[in-house]
């Protein structure tokens, strides 16, 4: 089931048409105007009425003042035809002050004051008085009623009154404009082809939504169509500048729509839904209860709206933003305007649906609301390399999609940009990073006013006292790499094949729960969807995966490709000294070495100039789709950690070498089998394994037959779906 989005049309209705002469909406009606007109949109409602406007009164001056809060397509035909918008406030409250509005006619003489009172109520209800008042001084009024279609109260005092029908009803097009004066529909265009393209779209959704035996790659391919084409559309109607009469087959749709109906389930919809949300903490109604009156949406205003934006659209519910930040407004937003740009977020409730659908809204909302927190404690630094923050990115990843929200907390500001990107919360403690056991007194403070229940730890820093300080606080889940003391910990990640060196199960005797071997390797989405060479049971490689082990299958135009990698610092240079070598050594003519760069390594720029100066060198800086690079590579070469475990994922033959206390196993089990070949440690001899590296990587590039050994070897290391295990894990906690 989904909820939201686009209407969907039948395609039996769509087949008819309707007569125009004589139509009209009894919701339109009661606004009391003489004159009507229906168009196919309400910009084009809008365009209309301006035109009239500058008809009838042409020595209006064509300056408006106009919400700082408005979606900026109403925006375009005032531009269109060269008016000046003057922008007044607009609260949290979605309310303006009429003073405001008499202090901003006073000082810009405005011929034209466009009103929008919001979500079905009458927000404009404080500055009726003013306007009245500036009214009787010859300026006019333009009153948009689109998100308060039913208001009683709206329009009657206006002199123009517009609107968007398509958002209320299931039609192709449609938007009205009601007023007093003489409307200029000789001018109107042809509409109805205009809509028979909009309504492809509507009758797809309609077919995709009752297709239930589709497989889920060809419905997501009809859904990516129709939003693709609805996008398309919608664009072209910003580019349009004309005036379109609404379709016959709008108004054969609106002739038969029962306005009171759809009225009344948007009115029990929104009570509803407001009794099931109305103290949640994480999201709140914008508008009382009692002053909503069937709106086209149920806003909300949420800490995270995009969180949860995407919380809902995931699981079926989509609730768009009203609006993104228009460009002509953009310098105009103060704080409540800003506020509400990123805070608002609109529920659907229209007549489609009804109690079953309000409550699964609900329901997913409370599961938003009560989310488990989980913290994560991890550094980044000159000394210590990226990777364990991007693992721990990895897990917080897993546990958001399971329902968990992430805070990750961090002594220093060297990861922000990372864990941002990445869009995770984050709090920097401010404190030492390699002193954490001073951090506690903090550290509890900020988990407990975050009701933080479960903390990952992923740090060589803490210590037995730093767990024993927590235990008492939270749920503790410890990442351990080399057998460190033990420690009162829930769970215990070791994922390391080498873990069997160790008496974890001999030792974490107390109830710790043990995620050992490389069933646990937490690599990143992209990895786990990687198809590597599959063996069959007895070991060799399957009929279908033969191509992957054949000689020289990922080379491209551009030669043998080598990944270079060596983690985020490189502390022992190691990429400098292989591209030297590598540039100097004929054999490596016909190589192309792409070159991972770490954010703090700290020869960065002067491995950019050189990869400038010789073309067979790529370095990227940083680089945000690694698994997409492999796909590019015939081989790599590599400091020993997580990235090995990628490279296997990917089916990469690999060179690597040693560069932390913490690789030192590393060598034992991707050294077996032919998985991958072993350089030795470059801390000890840095030139001895540069040399070892460069020797090594020749074999590979002479050898297909080894590479394709390596390559299914490599293919059961790990089907890189790690991450979704650990989460898996902490979230039961």
């Amino acid at each position: 089931m989904e909820i939201g989005s686009i209407f969907e049309v039948n395609p039996a209705v769509a087949a008819e048409g309707g007569e125009t002469a004589g139509f009209h909406l009894a919701q339109v009606d009661k606004y009391g105007k003489k004159n009507q007109c229906y168009t196919a949109s309400g910009r084009e409602a809008i365009a209309l009425a301006l035109i009239s406007l500058e008809r009838e009164k042409p020595e209006l001056p064509k300056r408006c003042l106009m919400p700082a809060y408005m979606c900026d397509s109403v925006f375009l035909p005032f531009l269109h035809r060269d008016w000046e918008l003057i922008f007044y406030s607009v609260d949290r409250e979605m309310e303006t002050a009429g003073e405001e509005i008499f202090r901003l006619a006073l000082e810009n003489d405005p011929g034209l004051i466009f009103i929008h009172p919001y979500y079905g109520t009458d927000t404009c209800r404080g500055l009726r008085r003013q306007l009245s008042a500036l009214r009787r001084n010859g300026v006019m009024v333009m009153e948009d009623v689109t998100q308060s279609y039913y208001l009683e109260e709206a329009g009657r005092e206006a002199d123009f009154v517009v609107g968007s029908l398509r958002k209320w009803y299931a039609v192709p097009d449609g938007g009205f404009v009601a007023s007093d004066l003489p409307l200029s529909s000789e001018i109107l265009l042809e509409g109805d082809d205009y809509a028979k393209e909009r309504l492809i779209p509507l009758v797809q959704k309609w077919e995709y939504l009752r297709d239930e035996n589709l497989p889920e790659e060809e419905r997501q391919g009809r859904k990516s169509e129709f939003l693709t084409k609805n996008r398309s559309l919608e664009a072209e109607l910003d580019r349009f500048e004309g005036v379109r009469a609404m379709s016959r087959l709008s108004v054969h749709i609106l002739t038969k729509a029962d306005e009171e109906a759809a009225r009344q389930a948007r009115a029990e919809n929104y009570s509803y839904l407001y009794e099931k949300i109305d103290d949640m903490k994480r999201l709140w109604p914008i508008l009382l209860k009692e002053k909503g009156e069937a709106p086209l949406y149920f806003p909300v205003y949420a800490k995270e709206r995009d969180k949860m934006q995407g919380f809902l659209a995931e699981r079926g519910v989509y609730a768009p933003v009203l609006w993104p930040v228009g460009e002509q407004n953009r310098d105009e937003l103060q704080g409540d305007e800003a506020y509400i740009y990123e805070h608002m977020l609109a529920l659907p409730i229209d007549q489609r649906y009804g109690a079953a659908e309000m409550e699964r809204i609900a329901q997913i909302l409370t599961l938003y609301e009560n989310q488990p927190v989980i913290g994560i404690r991890v550094d980044a630094n000159r000394e210590i390399a990226m990777g364990h923050v991007m693992r721990c990115i990895t897990i917080a990843k897993q546990l958001v999609n399971r329902g968990c929200r992430v805070l990750f907390l961090t002594a220093d500001e060297w990861a922000r940009e990372t864990i941002s990107e990445a869009g995770m919360e984050q709090i920097c403690l401010h404190t030492r990073w390699d002193w954490m056991e001073e951090e506690l007194p903090r550290l509890r403070q900020i988990l407990t006013m975050a009701g933080v229940k479960t903390l990952l730890v992923d740090s060589y820093q803490a210590t037995k006292e730093y767990f024993e300080g927590l235990k008492d606080l939270v749920r503790l889940v410890r990442i351990d790499d080399c057998f460190e003391p033990v420690c009162p910990v829930d769970i215990l990640i070791n994922y390391n094949a080498y873990h069997v060196r160790f008496p974890y199960e001999e030792t974490y005797t107390g109830g710790t729960k043990l995620l050992l071997g490389t069933d646990y390797v937490p690599l990143r989405e992209e990895f786990a969807r990687a198809e590597s060479v599959q063996p069959t049971a007895d070991g060799s490689v399957c009929e279908e995966c033969a191509e992957c082990a054949g000689e020289d299958e990922r080379q491209s135009e551009e030669g043998f490709a080598v990944l270079l990698a060596s983690g985020g610092g490189d502390a022992q240079d190691v990429l400098w000294g292989i591209l030297q070598k590598a540039v100097a050594d004929s054999a490596f003519e016909n190589v192309t070495f792409h070159t991972v760069v770490g954010e703090f390594h700290p020869r960065g720029k002067e491995l950019e100039a050189f990869a400038e100066s010789h073309p067979q060198v790529k370095v990227y800086r940083p680089c945000r789709d690694v698994a997409g690079l492999m796909t590019r590579c015939d081989a790599a070469v590599s400091a020993a950690g997580t990235m090995l475990f990628e490279l296997a994922a990917m089916g990469v033959p690999a060179v690597f070498f040693q560069a932390a206390d913490n690789q030192r196993y590393d060598r034992e089990f991707f050294g077996e089998e032919e998985r991958m070949l072993y350089a030795g440690d470059v801390r000890q001899d840095r030139e001895g394994c540069l040399t070892e590296i460069c020797e090594n990587l020749k074999k590979l590039i002479a050898d297909a037959a080894l590479r394709g050994r390596m390559r299914e070897a490599l293919s059961r290391v790990t089907d890189g779906r790690g991450a979704a295990r650990i989460a898996e894990e902490i979230a039961k906690l």
